[in-house]
Formats: C-alpha cells, structure tokens, sequence
C-alpha cells in the first residue's frame, strides 16, 4: 500500500459545517447532529505493580525506575508487572462508577493533570491517557468494525490536525496558548503542543496547502487524506501515514469518514476518548468488539472538564 495522498479540496469536509452551530465542545460540535446513534471509545490506560509484593501500597516507588539505560534500572523494569487496562478497571481500583460520561481524573480521584502514577486501594498504579489520538491496535480495531458499516469502505478521508507540529512548524507554533486561561473556558486547552519536525519527505504543496477549518476560531485546522476505514483495519496503517513522525509518535487521524458519510469518528485533541456517531447497528458491534471499550452515549452529552454533567461528583463516582 502507497502512503495516503494529500487532499487538497477542503471542501470534502464542508458538509460537517452544522457543526459549527453547536455549543463549542459539546459532543455535537465534535460529531454531527443528525445520526441514529453516538458512542464513547474510551482511550486505553496502562497500569503497572512490582511483581513480588503485588502492590504497590507500602513500597518505596524510589527504589523503582521508568529509565533502563544501565543493568540495575533494566532489572527494576523486570520486576514490574506491567499491562493494558480499561476505564472500568480503573473504576474498579478506585471504588468509583464507570459510566458513559465518565472523566478519567474523577474515575482515580485526582484533578485534571495529575492522574498520571496515581496508585489505587488495591495496589496497581496507573497511567495517564492520551488526550487527541488512539494508539494503533486500537484505532485498528475500530476500523474494522467501521469498515463493515459503509458502502464506500475503502474511500473516504482522514484529517489530521495542524497543530501537532507534524506538518510545518511555522503553522503548529501559534497554537501554544496558556494553560490556565484554557481553564477557565476563555480559550481551547492548546498548551503543551510542542511542534516536531517530521523526518518523511513532505511536498510544498502539503507544507503550505490549503486547511480544513472547522471551528475555526477554536484552532481547529485540519490537513486532509484520502483514505477509507479499511485502510486503518490493518495495524500496521502507520506505514502509510505521511503524516506519523517516527515510530514511537503514532498519532491516528482526529477525524475520519467514508465518501458516503455513513458514520463519523472524532478523537478531538483534548479529549481522551474518541466519539463516533453512525447507526444503531454500528454502536451495536463497537459496545461488543473485543480490544475496544465503547459506551453509548447521549446526543446532548458535554465531555469538557467545566460541563455540568460531569463536574458533580455524584455523577462521575460514588464516594
């Protein structure tokens, strides 16, 4: 398979525009208005404890290293048990309720940024999510499905955001803005986007072509490709992608649809979950694939830190 080509008419996104009118980052300005169904994929976690007392509870984390550069570190890393957890183990952890609108800060009981390394009454400590993108298998994974649930599997576009720095740097750097004010809900949460030269070729035309702009004045200006969902049903999709920087930044497109706008997947870049709207029949087999965890969700649903649904913390755990 060739890489995915660069799509320089941006108007293939232009029938996404309606949502524009929704609430900024409600989930209709993140999905369309107008579909069956909506459903949450909540984005994998890690969670890790030494192998010999199977807790971390009453162990010294200093006596441990993330860093294998020399023999005793490697030997500190062989003795964590390290594995892939969901949302709903984590809940399990931590005594709290997984739901649909779950946050995962309010699901391990810590505030926004210091969820990574939290250690749970039960002894695994966990990891942080990834806010803006699905790993591979994952995203591999919900591909397959969304493949099965359209006339145009193999046509379709990706779009990519600008701002990861993946394209021109020039471009990306304007989106660092301050985290606090973000906060506060006067401007979207941008900060920390370091821009990062690619090492792929890249043409002039993609460099400084034409973007999709979709809530513009948010900073969401995405770089187009053609490529259909069967094209990401194959793990190794990341070959292909012009736009993966090297092997360990696997960023998957933040928006995905096929040519015949049968469904439509979003991992916005300060989410840590990806939202898909498409038919009933669709969210049917993504709540029941194996490797994804996927929640239906409602329509009217706000997903942001400061949105009433899931700032109370009756409705995000039980104490």
């Amino acid at each position: 398979m060739a890489e995915f080509p660069w799509e320089p008419n941006i108007e293939r996104g232009e029938w996404l525009r309606p949502m524009e009118e929704e609430p900024f980052t409600s989930l209709l300005s993140t999905v369309p208005r107008g579909f069956e169904m909506y459903a949450r994929i909540f984005h994998p976690i890690e969670r890790d404890r030494p192998r010999h007392t199977k807790t971390w509870l009453g162990v010294d984390e200093a006596t441990f290293s993330d860093n294998t550069e020399d023999a005793n570190d490697a030997d500190d890393a062989d003795d964590l048990e390290t594995e892939p957890a969901s949302w709903t183990q984590a809940a399990a952890s931590f005594g709290t309720t997984m739901h649909a609108e779950a946050q995962y800060a309010r699901l391990v009981r810590s505030d926004y940024g210091e969820t990574h390394g939290v250690i749970a009454p039960d002894g695994w400590r966990y990891g942080d999510t990834r806010e803006g993108s699905l790993d591979p298998a994952t995203f591999a994974f919900a591909s397959g499905v969304l493949a099965r649930h359209t006339s145009t599997p193999g046509t379709g576009i990706a779009a990519v955001w600008e701002g990861w720095g993946l394209f021109d740097v020039a471009r990306a750097s304007r989106y660092s803005v301050d985290t606090e004010t973000s906060r506060d809900g006067v401007l979207p949460k941008l900060a920390g986007r370091v821009p990062k030269k690619s090492v792929r070729s890249r043409s002039e035309d993609m460099e400084t072509g034409p973007r999709f702009e979709l809530l513009a004045e948010t900073g969401r200006s995405y770089v187009l490709f053609q490529a259909g969902a069967q094209d990401f049903a194959d793990p190794s999709w990341p070959r292909h992608a012009p736009w993966v920087r090297e092997d360990f930044w696997y960023q998957s497109p933040n928006l995905l649809w096929p040519e015949d706008h049968a469904w439509v997947l979003a991992s916005e870049i300060d989410f840590d979950s990806t939202l898909i709207a498409g038919t009933t029949a669709l969210i049917s087999e993504l709540v029941r694939t194996p490797g994804l965890e996927v929640l239906p969700i409602r329509a009217d649903a706000d997903l942001t830190w400061d949105g009433d649904a899931i700032n109370r913390p009756e409705t995000s755990y039980e104490p």
